[in-house]
């Protein structure tokens, strides 16, 4: 996914269409419909600093494109020399992911855009399909290749349903 300075800069000042408590909007951004690899972020406020390639964005953060949203309390940006490119994000703060199939939480949430990979810090915890919890230290995901790593004191709850379980749950 290529996520440029100037679809981050255009879609994050777009802060009153959201609910500033914090809440996720209950559809996508129209903008998402026009440019899928859009990210549309909206913050309290928003600052950049061109010289050292970083924009700031604190108070009720949430980013969302089209296969994840994330909410923090702050977000750092981190683009290319040239400023056309993000290199990655820093959620911190009560940071919370939700994709398709999982949610994840943590005090802080490290995604490096070149390798897909979000690295959680701080009480992380992952939550799949609703039912299977991992905790540890540090958990990283690699989005592109569905892999997971969890590095100290890892826990693993495996709740596993029978097929008729599952059929009621989706009913």
């Amino acid at each position: 996914m290529k996520i440029t300075f100037r679809k981050l800069f255009i879609f994050c000042f777009i802060l009153f269409e959201f609910n500033l408590h914090g809440q996720f909007p209950e559809e996508n951004p129209p903008e998402l419909l026009t440019n899928p690899d859009a990210t549309v972020v909206t913050s309290n406020t928003f600052k950049m600093d061109q010289n050292i390639h970083q924009g700031f964005f604190s108070g009720n953060v949430i980013a969302i494109a089209n296969n994840f949203k994330m909410r923090s309390n702050e977000m750092t940006v981190f683009f290319d020399e040239n400023g056309s490119e993000i290199k990655k994000l820093i959620a911190k703060g009560e940071a919370i992911l939700i994709q398709e199939k999982r949610t994840a939480k943590a005090a802080q949430m490290e995604y490096i855009v070149a390798e897909d990979k979000l690295i959680l810090t701080g009480n992380p915890e992952v939550i799949e399909e609703n039912k299977d919890h991992v905790t540890g230290n540090v958990i990283t995901i690699f989005r592109n290749s569905n892999q997971m790593f969890v590095d100290g004191h890892s826990r693993v709850i495996l709740l596993r349903t029978t097929q008729a379980q599952d059929q009621q749950q989706k009913k």
